[in-house]
């Protein structure tokens, strides 16, 4: 998951950083050896935004007092990305460290202050002195290189967007409507990471369980077992547990995260949304986000998800009754549908049965270090680069960092972190921050990206190093995707600088490098045995890619299902009750019932943190994703020619031009979905 800069609006600027000179050395967030610190303290967060935002303040007023016949792409549009730059620079990453930080006081006080921030920023965004500035320069119609002409068009359509064709009344009803829902999509998103629950279980119930994973577990006061709803814990426990009902109890408690004021504010958002959308002329907020990406529309994303569905769900109602019909073998119970608790445990069950694949077992051959140097290496041969672990400094003791640096020239291009480990307050899913954008600076030299993987694997135990599943491995590739986006950019501008590009496109060299998990060359260089040190044998290889595609009906019909009732929520500009509309459309769709007294999409932080009408980019960049991998596919997945071509054609280009000109620079064609149902057992 790419986290889209909405959700952190203390790096608002965050796709406008260089190394320009600034006034503000005590709050530069760089340290004497151009390097990212993180010694904040929370005392310092408001002296630092209020000495930023006087400089900010100075910066708009210069801007905005250029006369007309004056203005030009330096003066106006990129002096309102290098405004914000500094701003940026003073904050630092305080916002970051509010997802990574294990000082809780640094976290509460970087929330409170991206509340302040967000609201601040509606105000500037609505500003019509700067619209106007932009709008002068633009009514000259100024002759402009592709990219430069794109940045201004997107801008003036930001603009649009941000209500300042409306009247006065209107545009300040518009700008309380967006800070009141800026504020909600920041505590939705603290109440699930903060969530405190539990299930306790006894020995007995720990039965399917591996001993690895019962041994890292904590005890209570009585001796029990303590499973948290973290996915390291929850997750295992949900595909081995033997006892239903304890794997009942832990789906209820983690179906409630985020607890049921986080569905007041999910709701208020919603309705919040659509009266924005009105506000502006679009008749839903589906339609408003849509315009400028590549689906257009909500028609056409309807379109896509629905003729998906009908392909998937003969797919699915055949597993579901291959998996009803192995309860039935092995309880005597006799089912029509399966529950919420049962079809992950039942399909894991029919992998170990079926395709004689245990994810248990196979883990104990995923080391995380190896997994990782195994990855650096195949990427970094495919792309031209290279990875060498560095001293740099970091937020937790657990964090590694890299330096990537170019086979050819050995110049150092890039940072990368990887905070892989869960821990009390931090960022509970798998994510890609993009800390530092690159870009072209005043000097004529690149200013260096730094990215970080925040995921939640299980930590070292026990004597045993870090190990992966097959998912998480696929997982980690998935991330460094974007990694790759980010920091192998050559875009001139940050703002549109790597994984700048449309949310429906985003995703895609991210799923790309999904596939290369799944090569049987790259199982057996990724994978070593923690304690013969022997990789995965080849007829377990080919276990693994026969059972590849074993319950993606049930998967993607589950996907699909959470992007329509994402666009469900979004094309209505009514109150909703978002548990029944829920429940209704997860019934219809994957003909799984929704556990009773839960209330999923309380937890369901896409949709409120910047895939609000997007999460069917996930289904559509895939689509994306394998057509590009039919490429590698055609010459080798090994082929550094084809390598080169897509780091020169997607990722050094960023949002340099508009997503179809990519797409098809790369592959010479417009976009066929064939690859893709193929990849998922579909013809």
């Amino acid at each position: 998951m790419k986290i889209p800069a909405v959700l952190i609006p203390l790096l608002f600027a965050a796709t406008m950083l260089s190394s320009g000179e600034i006034k503000m050395d005590k709050y530069n967030m760089f340290d004497k050896n151009g390097l990212l610190h993180f010694n904040y303290k929370a005392q310092e967060l408001a002296p630092r935004e209020a000495a930023a935002r006087i400089r900010l303040e100075e910066d708009l007023k210069k801007i905005v007092a250029i006369p007309k016949e004056n203005r030009t792409f330096e003066n106006t549009l990129l002096a309102y990305d290098e405004a914000f730059e500094n701003y940026s620079r003073a904050l630092g990453q305080a916002g970051f460290l509010a997802y990574v930080s294990d000082d809780d006081k640094l976290r509460e006080a970087a929330l409170e202050l991206e509340q302040e921030i967000s609201k601040y920023m509606v105000e500037v965004a609505t500003r019509r002195d700067i619209y106007q500035a932009f709008k002068d320069y633009n009514d000259t119609n100024p002759q402009l290189g592709e990219t430069e002409a794109k940045m201004l068009r997107d801008a003036m359509i930001g603009f649009r967007k941000s209500g300042l064709m409306l009247d006065d009344k209107k545009l300040e009803k518009f700008k309380e409507l967006h800070k009141k829902m800026s504020e909600n999509s920041i505590n939705f998103s603290k109440n699930i990471r903060e969530y405190k629950d539990h299930l306790a279980v006894s020995a007995e119930q720990l039965k399917g369980l591996p001993q690895d994973y019962i041994e890292k577990l904590k005890r209570d006061e009585s001796g029990k077992y303590i499973i948290t709803l973290d996915y390291p814990d929850y997750t295992p426990f949900m595909l081995n547990a033997e006892d239903e009902k304890a794997r009942k109890e832990l789906e209820f408690k983690f179906s409630r995260r985020g607890g049921p004021e986080n569905i007041e504010l999910l709701e208020e958002n919603l309705y919040l949304r659509g009266q924005a959308a009105k506000l502006l002329g679009y008749k839903t907020h589906a339609e408003s986000r849509l315009d400028t990406r590549m689906a257009k529309n909500p028609k056409n994303v309807m379109k896509f998800l629905t003729d998906l569905q009908k392909k998937l769900k003969p797919m699915a109602r055949a597993e579901d009754k291959e998996l009803l019909k192995l309860k039935l073998e092995k309880t005597g119970i006799k089912e029509k549908t399966l529950a919420a608790w049962e079809s992950g445990y039942w399909n894991n069950m029919h992998k170990k049965l079926y395709y004689d694949v245990d994810q248990e077992k196979i883990k104990e051959y995923f080391q995380a270090d190896i997994v990782i140097a195994g990855m650096f290496k195949i990427f970094g041969d495919l792309f031209g680069v290279e990875f060498e672990p560095v001293k740099i400094p970091v937020w937790h003791k657990d964090v590694k960092t890299y330096a990537i640096k170019d086979s050819g020239s050995e110049k150092t291009l890039a940072y990368i972190y990887m905070d892989l480990y869960p821990r009390d307050g931090k960022y509970k899913h798998a994510a890609c921050f993009d800390l530092v954008d690159g870009k072209q600076n005043k000097d004529g030299g690149y200013q260096k990206p730094f990215t970080a993987i925040v995921a939640n694997f299980n930590p070292p135990a026990g004597g045993r190093p870090s190990l992966l599943n097959h998912g998480e491995v696929e997982t980690l590739f998935h991330e460094f995707g974007h990694v790759l986006h980010n920091v192998l950019t050559e875009a001139k501008y940050a703002a549109i600088s790597g994984t700048a590009v449309a949310r429906d496109f985003v995703e895609a060299p991210s799923q790309l490098l999904e596939n290369w998990a799944w090569h049987p060359l790259v199982l057996k260089q990724i994978s070593k045995h923690y304690k013969t040190g022997l990789p995965l044998d080849d007829a377990t290889i080919a276990k693994m890619i026969a059972a590849k595609n074993h319950g993606s009906g049930n998967f993607y019909i589950r996907q699909d299902f959470l992007a329509q009732i994402d666009m469900k929520y979004h094309t209505q500009n009514r109150r909703q009750n978002t548990t029944r509309e829920w429940a209704a459309a997860k019934l219809k769709i994957t003909a799984v019932p929704m556990t009773k007294g839960t209330y999923p999409q309380a937890s369901f932080d896409h949709i409120m943190g910047g895939y609000d009408a997007g999460y069917y980019g996930y289904l559509w960049a895939e689509v994306i994703a394998q057509d590009f991998f039919s490429e590698f596919e055609k010459h080798g997945i090994f082929d550094s020619q084809t390598g080169k071509k897509y780091r020169r054609a997607i990722l050094a280009a960023g949002g340099s031009y508009d997503e179809e000109k990519l797409v098809e620079k790369f592959l010479g064609r417009k976009i066929d979905n064939a690859p893709f149902l193929k990849s998922i057992g579909l013809k």
